[in-house]
């Protein structure tokens, strides 16, 4: 996470708004604090990349909709930490404020806004229980020559010696399991594994195919079209991980959604790759 939190709040109460952002800033005076009061620039907010929210603090009570709604739609785009502050006696909001994927919950009660800084503190420092370190997340695409990479960030550590290597398996392992013969039967956001990694003893990978607008592609057995895979890396002691990969796929299915060439996949893969690992960071 950045050195320089940066905290969305949505309420649409300007003086409740002033009340939080200060007492936000008297604990993390470097933070960055952006306010919204609708549904809609909540949402415009998060999509955008140049804002990388670190925490949502979310009011229940808006005017022409309900956190509880806006939360639902923040669910199928990313994992960031939301906490809903909720009025007296709204406890059984809060309950299923949680059980929809909230992080905590506080209710307005007194100085509630005291509360605020140690809520924050308590969800933007949660450890995973994985070391990331060891968790890699790759991105191929069909080539004239075979698969070939867009975006490697990292290897763990162990291999980083036979970088070339283990990218050259895993193309392989890649083009095998969604061959030539085979591409007319795919469908955009096909999941495959987890499987066992060439050259790499104990890992595993859980790959996702999406079908992306290719215009330089030239090959008419692809008809304009390219095949891009996303590869998730994982120790095998991990294996757990596939309990999750629906919230996964669900944020490859929204970045994909928006992409029209792709050429804009390696533009933006760093970005995705990070949502990624906000999520595992969460299970």
């Amino acid at each position: 996470m950045q050195n320089k939190l940066r905290i969305l709040l949505c309420e649409d109460d300007a003086d409740i708004a002033f009340l939080i952002k200060i007492n936000v800033l008297k604990a993390y005076p470097d933070a960055e604090v952006f306010i919204t009061k609708t549904k809609e620039d909540t949402l415009k907010l998060i999509s955008d990349e140049n804002y990388d929210i670190d925490v949502i603090l979310l009011d229940y009570l808006l005017v022409n909709t309900t956190g509880l709604e806006i939360l639902e739609e923040i669910r199928k785009v990313t994992e960031i930490p939301v906490l809903i502050i909720t009025g007296q006696g709204s406890e059984e909001v809060a309950v299923n404020a949680m059980k929809m994927g909230a992080s905590d919950y506080i209710v307005k009660r007194g100085r509630f806004f005291n509360q605020i800084p140690n809520a924050i503190d308590k969800v933007t420092k949660l450890e995973s229980k994985y070391d990331l370190e060891k968790i890699f997340v790759s991105f191929y695409r069909f080539g004239e020559s075979g698969t070939e990479p867009i975006y490697i960030e990292k290897i763990p550590h162990e291999y980083e010696n036979v970088r070339e290597t283990v990218t050259l398996a895993l193309g392989v392992l890649l083009f095998t399991i969604f061959g030539m013969g085979e591409l007319e039967m795919l469908e955009t956001g096909t999941t495959s594994g987890p499987i066992k990694i060439p050259k790499m003893k104990q890992y595993n990978a859980t790959s996702f195919l999406f079908v992306v607008k290719d215009k330089n592609q030239k090959d008419p057995r692809f008809r304009g079209v390219d095949y891009c895979i996303v590869a998730l890396g994982y120790p095998a002691e991990y294996s757990e991980l596939v309990y999750g990969i629906d919230k996964i796929k669900n944020v490859l299915s929204q970045f994909f959604s928006g992409v029209n060439d792709i050429s804009e996949v390696g533009e933006n893969a760093a970005m995705v790759e990070e949502q990624i690992y906000n999520i595992i960071r969460r299970f």
